[in-house]
């Protein structure tokens, strides 16, 4: 574990050198959940439960891979939801869900039918709270991440009644993003801070805030709003996890909120980044003076073929690479993957070095 870390602490200065410029070479990043149980034969139910089985997996996936980061990647969709009282499903090799059957809201207005929260002691809270802690005993940066509130909404109501929501009572929904925003997602980020001994940035992921399911308008009014409040109210918030450039008219202005709270290092994935075109993402990113974190298919990467992957990510270092401020990164990797489709990535992307003028020597 100690040469893992030591490596892993390397891999993180070799990022930050990329956010600022150029690195030694190009680092690669992931989205690794249950995959990393699946590699380790593990059962999801325990990678999702146990602390260090989570931990041992994760590691182990990184370093078979040679990620530059420590992934760490639970479900952080569902732990606010389920310290409420939401209902998770458990299901065999699949990341836990809730149960659609049995939503804690009926209406944007049934406030009481959330649980109270004992922050950090409801639901999976020390689940996540003790992973961080070994991380600390590690030499290892925690991870404070939160479910964006768009996500949260729509998880506690279902999605469809949260847009007939948004449509028919507006107030009503504002009324309940204020609350979870104030009363269950800050004193989380705080709790996990506090339990650390932190102010590390704390990262939001919005799965379901994103076009052609809304649109910009609805972006900014039932997710953005939000964030700039947590921001004001106990700062430091980065958000992640927006997507759909390729499926609005203006681009240029999904990017331009999404910058806002990118902390100077622009997430984008596939399909977009293929879409568009990888060097449109690098010309906005140049102009604006910030990084671009590309990411790969997910489904690439299940399916394959390897050479497909090969040419994918070519593509990518060449045109988005170029003269630094680049990560690139593999879009949360399916369970059954093998292990041989994140290696071809992995490879493209480690081949490439930087020389001293930013160019890529492959």
């Amino acid at each position: 574990m100690g040469a893992v870390t030591t490596r892993m602490r390397e891999g993180l200065k070799r990022m930050e050198a990329a956010a600022r410029g150029t690195a030694d070479r190009i680092p690669v990043y992931a989205q690794m959940s249950h995959h990393a149980a699946r590699l380790m034969g593990e059962t999801t139910y325990r990678f999702y439960t146990d602390p260090q089985v989570f931990l041992n997996c994760e590691l182990y996936g990184d370093e078979l891979y040679g990620f530059d980061a420590p992934t760490i990647h639970y479900d952080c969709y569902n732990i606010e939801i389920e310290a409420m009282g939401a209902d998770l499903i458990f299901a065999e090799n699949e990341t836990p869900a809730v149960n659609p059957r049995t939503p804690l809201l009926r209406s944007a207005d049934g406030l009481s039918g959330l649980g109270h929260v004992q922050m950090g002691k409801s639901g999976r809270m020390p689940f996540v709270l003790e992973i961080n802690r070994r991380l600390v005993d590690l030499g290892l940066a925690p991870k404070v991440r939160f479910c964006g509130i768009f996500t949260m909404s729509a998880r506690l109501l279902g999605y469809e009644k949260l847009m007939s929501e948004i449509l028919e009572r507006p107030k009503a929904v504002h009324r309940l993003m204020r609350y979870l925003t104030d009363e269950v997602i800050a004193p989380w980020i705080a709790c996990q801070r506090s339990h650390c001994d932190t102010d590390i940035t704390a990262t939001g992921s919005e799965a379901l805030a994103s076009p052609p399911l809304l649109t910009l308008d609805m972006i900014d009014e039932f997710c953005l709003q939000y964030v700039r409040r947590l921001e004001g109210n106990i700062g430091k918030i980065r958000l992640a996890g927006l997507w759909g450039e390729s499926l609005v008219k203006d681009p240029v202005r999904f990017l331009e909120m999404k910058r806002e709270f990118s902390g100077g290092m622009i997430q984008v994935c596939d399909p977009d980044a293929t879409e568009l075109g990888p060097s449109f993402f690098k010309t906005y990113a140049d102009e604006h003076n910030v990084g671009l974190i590309m990411g790969i298919d997910a489904g690439l990467i299940l399916s394959g073929p390897i050479r497909a992957i090969q040419v994918r990510s070519q593509r990518f270092v060449e045109e988005a690479g170029r003269n630094g401020r680049f990560v690139f990164f593999i879009n949360d990797i399916p369970y059954n993957t093998p292990p041989e489709h994140v290696q071809a990535a992995v490879s493209v992307a480690r081949a490439h070095r930087y020389e001293v003028d930013g160019r890529i020597n492959p």
